[in-house]
């Protein structure tokens, strides 16, 4: 069963759903700054845990596969907490994506709705 919107009712779902839009802009900027810093702290941590690896075993070579699992067991936490801000922010983008796609099909259906009932 398919429910008809009028033309006031059409407008008034474009108005909400670019609130909505609106809302979710300002959602993706945090999530993508809240990303980032969570990138950089990994990154930080991972180098310093390296350097601290090398430092432990001075005049030991260690593979690059010891090496990684080092840093990976010291920096597990904060390479998830990348991980889960990278997705929020991938979330929050396809939701974006999803409103602006609705807007669009609404507006092509006000336009059309004014095409039928233009004299």
């Amino acid at each position: 069963m398919h429910n008809h919107l009028n033309p006031m009712q059409v407008e008034s779902e474009i108005l909400r759903l670019s609130s909505l839009l609106e809302d979710r802009v300002s959602d993706y900027q945090t999530a993508i700054v809240r990303a980032a810093e969570a990138e950089a702290r990994w990154k930080f941590v991972s180098a310093k845990t390296l350097l601290e690896v090398i430092e432990q075993y001075p005049g030991r070579q260690h593979t690059v596969a010891e090496r990684e699992a080092h840093v990976e067991v010291a920096t597990c936490n904060e390479h998830a907490a990348c991980l889960i801000t990278e997705a929020t922010a991938k979330a929050v983008r396809e939701s974006l994506t999803a409103i602006r796609t609705q807007i669009e099909g609404l507006r092509t259906l006000a336009a059309s709705q004014r095409a039928l009932t233009a004299p």
